[in-house]
């Protein structure tokens, strides 16, 4: 159902699933950087699914995922609390995206509360590279496939429950970690346009939505999700067998450079690369496929 024409201002949801690291600088007061690597072999080889300790990793695509009512069509939005009945698939590759109108003011974010693995433990030893958060030249940092900066609103944990905090030891033991984070905010006007931007190309592509009515309030949920190629889009008809093992989040370290060496491996003291164990996670409506994804505050 569409929103009445007179409403004034409307809802943003954004769920992020998977492989995504959550940069929250504490230096802008704060502003929050969601990168997604590389997680599929490039042609030129300069991504290869071979991690640093000789283990290889599941392929994993990011996209964006909203709902067609979204876009003007007459089509039911589907219940609250589902996913979208009638779904728009954007495949995303080396690109950014922009929320517009773009907010002002810094995003409300506690990452205490993120039930992520924190990569601060091990600020010591490696630092996300800098580089991946300015300028993208075209073909560089093929390491990086998608970021999204979120400017204002609140991010928040979706699933999970947080961890103590600055736990060298995270790694050994189950936890109730997060297969999604979400993002609101609150837009002004009628409607949003989500510009992607591509690095390699130049080129971009607007996506003009307006809200519609889910759960008796004026609403547009996306969906930005780096999952699994086995089922990447969370249909829980296709829910794989759990395992506690999160290996894939390995994929994150791709983001990371020892702060001395050219090893994240002997920088960090390991022989295998840390990934967080899972706690079994509860039934949701959509899926409950997520990897974990991780965080670290700057400075």
């Amino acid at each position: 159902m569409s929103v009445q024409s007179g409403s004034e201002d409307f809802t943003l949801s954004v769920e992020f699933a998977g492989l995504c690291l959550y940069v929250v600088d504490r230096r802008q007061a704060p502003s929050v950087s969601v990168l997604m690597p590389t997680c599929v072999p490039t042609p030129n080889g300069r991504v290869k699914t071979e991690h640093e300790d000789k283990t290889n990793g599941a392929r994993h695509v990011p996209y964006l995922l909203a709902n067609l009512a979204n876009f003007g069509q007459n089509v039911p939005p589907g219940p609250a609390g589902d996913g979208p009945q009638f779904g728009v698939v954007r495949r995303l590759s080396r690109e950014e995206l922009f929320f517009e109108p773009e907010e002002q003011t810094s995003s409300q974010v506690d990452p205490d509360l993120l039930p992520l693995p924190d990569f601060g433990v091990y600020k010591g030893s490696i630092s996300v590279q800098q580089a991946l958060l300015g300028d993208i030249p075209p073909n560089e940092r093929p390491e990086l496939n998608v970021r999204a900066a979120l400017k204002g609103g609140t991010l928040s944990a979706i699933t999970g429950t947080p961890a103590p905090g600055r736990n060298p030891s995270w790694d050994q033991s189950e936890a109730d970690w997060a297969g999604s984070i979400g993002w609101t905010r609150t837009i002004p006007g009628k409607s949003l346009t989500v510009r992607i931007r591509n690095w390699d190309t130049g080129q971009e592509t607007p996506l003009a939505l307006t809200p519609v009515s889910r759960g008796g309030r004026p609403v547009i949920e996306l969906k930005i999700a780096n999952l699994c190629e086995d089922n990447a889009l969370e249909w829980k008809e296709f829910e794989a067998k759990f395992d506690r093992r999160d290996v894939d989040f390995k994929w994150l370290y791709r983001l990371f450079a020892p702060n001395a060496g050219a090893s994240i491996l002997a920088a960090l003291r390991k022989k295998e690369l840390p990934y967080p164990l899972l706690k079994p996670r509860g039934a949701r409506t959509t899926g409950n496929t997520g990897c974990t994804g991780g965080k670290i505050g700057l400075p």
